[in-house]
Formats: structure tokens, sequence, C-alpha cells
């Protein structure tokens, strides 16, 4: 059934049949889960009803169950099926900000969104526009009064994509003259981005043993909160030249994912980005309603159902959703391929692709006045699995081993992990280990690093040292602007994950359009001993003397090392809050060279709500020529500029002002390519919520 539907928006539930092709069927419909009353009883001959609930004035759950009748040589009370539900959201209220509804996918009846637009002091003249063919709105102009008015958004779901597509209502206010033509307020231009989620169908699931080309995204959720829900964006990307199918499987939190998973399918096509907003609620059903109980956390697999491409992208973005704005944190699709597993008998991962790992390992992590840790776990095989979780200070001791066992499948977040389960009080910096022992299952893991004064989280993603070989880390985006609420900061941590001591050398390169472009900053020597963490902090200023400037830091290694190097950009507001993103390090064989497929950078927008940034920076020493090509969800068409980097260049860009320009642009894609150089090159997309003014970090993939 689908997961969510609208009143008066007609729906179907569809069942597979049985081995009698002549069997009818029997469907039951009711308002509580055990079907203990309420219970509407219809009989069937077909694999599917339609269903319709009109003038809902509360959002209701509806339950169903079928089984087959006068089946030749059946059972003449055959069981019921596993039970599916879709809840029917009552009639949409009047938005202020935003319109975003769901539909099963399909549909053909249209919605309408009440949006207000605020007045401004005086009566004006206003003309109302739509940039989509599906959206409509009335009126389209007239005069708007003091008190505001009411604009009806129509939304036509007819042959539109899965997932949602999202235009924006325009507003342009114009004064209206006075006595003598005199004017006393300006106008203004308002945009709403309005949304229609079209949703598949979900059924009752089994996780199984994913093939190599499956993505999991670790954690999303939806939860309703009093200051507004906390919830989790999806965007999934097919850069094949196919069609696909991927089934997505959602697991509830601490649950047994061969039992109690979630399934949907949805296809896309070739080169195609679909955006899956509130994927938790909008898909799976979970805080559809408005019960403070009903809530959804767990971990999401996307298997591609019908190709051994690898080359599906997803990326997601789980954050709080308030009157001030959204506060939140990049999560990244883990490969399959990269998941810690001692599963050698049967690997589920190819050995002469990589070599599985057994040990992750996750820093920038603390436990302290100012930060504390929540940390993730998943099992990824559909097997049980066991083995240890360590904590290290940063010299390396260490600290506390807590030992963990996963159902198959199974997620499970651990808050304020150091001080809870570890019994650590305080770990102002510190290192977390996730070592699996146990022959069967498959691991990875997160750690979300929350501000004890802002709250703003910071997803820290697992890395493998025992993979890394290099004498090369970048790490791009580092800055100090210290002037007034546009500050910016970098702190930096260097983890030698070898087994013999490192010396390095650190080089400041300054950014295009900053003082000292083209001009590298070299600080003094230093050794990071074997297992050890270097912490640096507020790097620029301390350790190059540099400050209101913004470039990328290169870590070099006489020879090849283990190194593992992240950030963290960000801002300080009152009370020694932060808000900001982490920044991974990058090698020079994680980037891409001429003639190599091209970089993506999922869940740019720039709109009224957003603004995206987009950095590159090159890794080796040598120039590059770049394309810039920027993708559309509802379009075929796309724009594309070319740059070209000197040696060791970081720069930072607006690309999509440029590609689209006076557009509002939702879910947008960005490729990147280098066209020629011997240069290689990464790169990452930060998105800057414009009222809060919490960014996220998205790297290319």
């Amino acid at each position: 059934a689908p997961p969510i539907s609208q009143s008066g928006v007609a729906y179907n539930v569809t069942w597979t049949g049985v081995s009698d092709p002549s069997a009818q069927f029997i469907i039951e419909e009711s308002g509580t889960p055990d079907f203990s009353t309420g219970v509407a009883q219809s009989q069937v001959t077909g694999l599917s009803k339609t269903f319709l609930h009109e003038g809902m004035a509360t959002t209701t759950t509806y339950y169903y169950r079928v089984r087959a009748t006068n089946c030749a040589g059946g059972s003449s009370t055959p069981p019921f099926s596993r039970v599916a539900q879709t809840v029917v959201q009552a009639e949409q209220a009047t938005v202020t900000r935003s319109g975003d509804a769901a539909v099963p996918f399909g549909s053909t009846t249209a919605l309408s969104y009440r949006v207000f637009v605020p007045g401004q002091g005086a009566n004006m003249r206003f003309t109302a526009t739509v940039d989509k063919e599906y959206l409509s709105v009335t009126p389209s102009s007239g005069t708007l009064p003091t008190e505001g008015i009411e604009l009806a958004v129509t939304a036509r779901p007819n042959g539109l994509a899965p997932g949602a597509n999202t235009g924006a209502l325009t507003v342009v206010t114009q004064p209206v003259a006075g006595v003598g033509g005199i004017t006393t307020h300006a106008g203004t231009t308002l945009n709403f981005p309005i949304s229609i989620s079209l949703v598949t169908p979900v059924s009752p699931g089994g996780k199984t043993l994913p093939p190599l080309n499956a993505l999991v995204i670790p954690v999303v959720t939806h939860v309703n909160g009093a200051a507004g829900p906390f919830l989790s964006d999806v965007r999934l990307t097919n850069a094949g030249q196919n069609e696909i199918t991927y089934q997505i499987t959602m697991t509830p939190t601490q649950t047994d994912a061969t039992q109690s998973s979630k399934v949907t399918q949805i296809t896309v096509d070739s080169q195609q980005t679909i955006a899956l907003n509130d994927i938790v609620k909008n898909f799976f059903g979970y805080g559809a309603t408005p019960d403070p109980q009903d809530i959804g956390f767990g971990s999401l697999e996307i298997r591609p159902l019908n190709t051994s491409s690898m080359l599906t992208y997803a990326a997601s973005r789980t954050y709080a959703s308030t009157i001030n704005g959204t506060f939140g944190q990049f999560i990244a699709a883990m490969p399959f391929a990269r998941f810690a597993t001692q599963r050698f008998n049967g690997v589920p991962i190819p050995t002469e692709i990589v070599t599985p790992s057994t040990v992750l390992s996750l820093q920038h992590v603390a436990q302290s006045s100012r930060f504390r840790t929540n940390l993730g776990i998943v099992e990824g095989a559909g097997e049980p699995a066991s083995g240890r979780i360590r904590v290290f200070d940063t010299i390396g001791t260490l600290l506390k081993e807590v030992p963990f066992s996963l159902l198959p499948g199974e997620h499970r977040q651990m808050n304020r992990f150091i001080d809870v389960n570890a019994g650590i009080p305080t770990l102002v910096d510190g290192r977390i280990e996730i070592v699996i022992d146990s022959d069967t299952g498959a691991v990875t893991a997160y750690a979300s690093v929350l501000d004890n004064v802002t709250t703003d989280p910071l997803a820290v993603m697992p890395v493998d040292p025992s993979q890394v070989s290099a004498t090369r880390y970048v790490i791009p985006g580092m800055a100090e602007i210290p002037a007034g609420l546009q500050n910016f900061h970098s702190d930096l941590r260097l983890y030698n994950g070898g087994t013999s001591d490192v010396p390095i050398t650190l080089t400041f390169y300054p950014g295009n359009g900053f003082e000292g472009f083209g001009t590298p900053v070299v600080a003094p020597p230093r050794t990071i001993r074997a297992r050890e963490v270097l912490v640096l902090d507020n790097v620029l200023p301390t350790l190059f003397n540099k400050s209101g400037t913004g470039g990328s830091v290169v870590v070099s290694t006489t020879s090849n090392s283990s190194l593992v190097a992240t950030g963290r950009t960000y801002t300080t507001v009152e009370n020694d809050g932060t808000f900001g993103q982490f920044i991974p390090g990058v090698t020079p064989g994680e980037g891409v060279g001429a003639g190599q497929r091209a970089l993506q950078i999922l869940q740019l927008e720039e709109s009224d709500q957003f603004r995206s940034n987009v950095g590159i920076s090159e890794l080796t020493g040598n120039g590059a020529t770049v394309r810039l090509t920027l993708s559309l969800p509802d379009t075929k068409v796309t724009a594309s500029t070319e740059l070209t980097l000197a040696p060791n260049e970081f720069r930072q860009l607006r690309p999509i002002v440029g590609l689209n320009p006076g557009k509002q642009t939702y879910n947008a894609r960005l490729t990147v390519e280098v066209i020629g150089g011997t240069g290689r090159v990464t790169a990452y997309g930060s998105v800057i919520d414009n009222l809060s003014k919490d960014p996220t970090y998205v790297p290319a993939q």
C-alpha cells in the first residue's frame, strides 16, 4: 500500500497472486493494526482494490490485509497476509513558508495548497506566477491588503517522476501611489517552494545479502518535535546510460532487518536525480500522523535490481526544521564494499576489487563541556555481527573497550557514547575504533558530534587507515575570517594509522580571491607519532600566522604513509557556540584526472531558502582544466562552464548562479570533469541555510 495519501485522493492496495489463477481474494481494512474494530471486508477478483477517503478532518491510519478464497485444493480458511498500511492525511492547512504534500505515484488527482502572503504595511499591488507547468495559482494578480492574502496553488501530479517535484510560487509586490503620487513602501519579491512528492507502494520486507553496488545510508529519521520536525532528505542519482530500478529498504532501529524491514521500489531514468524529501515519513509512513509516539529512526539500503553498474550515487541530510531555519548534517551513503567484515568465506566483497576492512576509525570526536558524541553502528549483510568499540585519546592510549553485538541488519545509535557507554566523563579530543570479530556480518559506523550550546551536529564518517597509502593529503575549505557574524575558523585532526612515526610538512595555499593567492605558506616541520592524533585548532592563524583568508592545507610526507586528515570549518556565536561542517581530507588517488569519470555533487540548491558554494582543489601540484555541468531534475537540458586551475589551487564559487541565473533551483546536481592538464581534482558543495546560516558540507563522489 502507499505509505501516504491525502484526503480526497484515491489509492490502490495491491498484492501478489496465488497458484490458482481463478482464486478470489478477501481484503480487509481497519483503523487498528490488530483488526479488532471497524473492519470493512470486500471480496475481489484480481490483485488490487482502490480506496478513497474524503473530507478527512483528522489524519487517520488505515491497515490492510488480504487472503485468498475459493482456491482449488487450498485450505478453506487460508491465512491472511502480513499487514500493510496507509496514512490518509487531513486536508492541507495554510502554509506560510513552503508547501509540501505526498500522493501515491501514478495519481492524477490535483492537490491545492493554500499559501499565505503577509501584508507589507500598506495596500500593494501583486502579481503571482509559478515556474512549472504542473503548477497554477489563483488569483494571479490583485491587491495585497495590509492583513495579507491567501493564494491557492494547484499541483497536478499527472506524469511526474517519483520523489519530490518542486517549483516556486513567486509573488512580486509593487506600491500603490498615495496622495500626490507618493509611495511610502517599496515593493518586494517573495518565493515559496511548492513540492508534491509522488511516493511508491510499501510492503513488509526482509533484508538479504546485498550486491556489491548497494549503498547504505546508516541513519535516517523523522521525529515530530515541539520546535519542528527532525527529518532526513535523500538524493538518488542514476549516472548510468540505462534506466535502473532500485529496491529501497528501511530497517527501524534495534530490530532484525530480516523480519522488520519495509521495502519499496523506485525506477530512475538515466542521468536523473530524484529527491526523496522527508523519506522516512513520505516513503515509509513513519511520523505521518500527529501522534508524538509516531516516529521513524533507522538505516536505509539502496539496492540496484537490474544492473551491476557502479554509477549510482546517493546522499542524505538529516536536520531539524525550525522557525529559525534548518540545522543539520550531511550523512554519506556508504558503499557496501567499504563495510568492515571478517566474512571471507563467500565474501560479499570480491577481494580482487578491494581487501575487506576489519577495523574502522572515527576521529574528531569529543565528550566535554563543549561537545558530546552520539555513535551509530549498522550491520549491512543481513547477518548477526559482533565486535568491539575502542576509545583512544590523542596519544593513542586505549581508554575503554566496549563489546557490541548486532542482529542481522540492525541499526543502533548510542547517545553520549563516550561518557554513558564507555564511562569516560571527559575526552576533549579522541578517536573511536570499530573492530569486527565475528565470522558473519558486515558493519559500518558514524559519529554525530553535537555542539552543547547550539546542538549543531557534525557527522564523522569512518575510514580504514590500513587502506590509506599516500604522500599528499589535501584538506580544502580551511578559513580564518574573524569579522562579525560571518566569522569562520578551521580546526584540523591528523591521525597516523601506521606503525612508525611520520615526519610531515604542512603548506597553506590561499584560495583565489584572497590576499597571497599563488604564494604558499609553509609551517615548521613536525612529526606525528604512530597511533597519535595531532590536534591543530584554529589552524590558519596558529600554524601559518594568516587571517582574513581561506584556501586549502596540504599535508605531505616523504614516503607513503597512512594518515587520516579531517577538518572542521565553523562559525562562532554567543556563549562559545558554533555552527560548522566536517571536511574530510582527500588524497590524489581519491580525486579524478583527465579521461576519468566525472565527480558528482548532489543536494545543491540556490533559492530564497538556501545558497550553494562549490569548492574545487587541485591535488597534485599540476594544472588542470575543469568542466562544470549543472543538471536539473525536470529537464534533460544541462548548462556548463569551464575553468583552469593552477597547480595546488583552491577555488570556491557559486556556479548555479551563473549556470541557471535568476531561477529558484532545487535538487540540482553538479558534475566536475577534468578535461585537460595533468592535475587531479577534488570538489565539494557547501549548502548554507539563508536563515540559520548553518552549512552542510557535501563531498563530491
